[in-house]
């Protein structure tokens, strides 16, 4: 979106919550802390970017981490997540991490499960921690794995633990889950390629290909769109 069209449906319409990684720079997570309050943000690690194509060395990720503990420090921030990146370090390291984070945060990450921990790990981490998340879900679950999701997230439920489903875009399907928070770039990544159109119906999203027909598509209007009718589900979830 440019400048003037962002500016004018923000006077309309104003996401209430969000989501922003640290991998697109602190200005980014600032403006996005600004814009909905640090009680209703979310500071995600950058994680995702690193475990699906991202190079980065272990001493490199180790000024990343204390990049992000300082970013943490200086705006108090309230929900963040840990450094997920076991397929790139393992997990001793990522829990060596974690121990890090929040030793000199004085503050509880929001662990971040991916089922090569196991299920066991799921448990653990719901004895330890009141907010957890489930990692992976945009392109590393089977369609047969959905069922133990929904068992996991059922499991955190009743043990009073809120669970963040990440990337999760199931709009469809999203009641049959008891997540306590979701995020979704689909609207935004989906517009910056002219691809799709996203539009509020009912209980969820539908999702129409843009066909140009030879026509260069207005990814700012589409952009527009897609964010208008984000938050109009954004609102409806948090009335139901």
């Amino acid at each position: 979106m440019n400048k003037q069209i962002r500016q004018e449906i923000y006077k309309k319409y104003k996401a209430k919550y969000a989501l922003e990684t640290f991998f697109n720079g602190e200005n980014k997570c600032k403006k996005a802390l600004d814009f909905v309050g640090n009680e209703n943000f979310l500071l995600d690690s950058g994680a995702f970017s690193y475990m699906n194509g991202a190079k980065i060395t272990l001493e490199e990720m180790q000024k990343y981490v204390n990049r992000y503990i300082e970013f943490i420090n200086k705006y108090d921030i309230k929900y963040f997540f840990e450094i997920d990146v076991d397929n790139i370090f393992g997990l001793k390291q990522v829990e060596k991490w974690r121990k890090q984070i929040e030793k000199e945060t004085n503050k509880k990450c929001i662990p971040v499960w991916h089922k090569g921990r196991g299920v066991q790990y799921w448990k653990d981490m719901c004895e330890e921690y009141d907010y957890v998340a489930i990692g992976g879900l945009v392109f590393h679950v089977k369609k047969q794995e959905y069922e133990l999701i929904r068992k996991l997230v059922n499991y955190a439920y009743k043990k009073g633990v809120k669970v963040h489903g990440l990337g999760f875009t199931k709009t469809a399907d999203l009641h049959r889950y008891k997540f306590y928070s979701v995020d979704s770039a689909s609207w935004i990544r989906a517009a910056a390629l002219g691809q799709q159109k996203y539009t509020f119906v009912h209980d969820h999203m539908i999702c129409k290909r843009i066909s140009s027909k030879g026509k260069k598509t207005n990814i700012a209007l589409l952009s527009a769109n897609n964010y208008i009718e984000w938050c109009k589900y954004q609102r409806y979830m948090e009335e139901k």
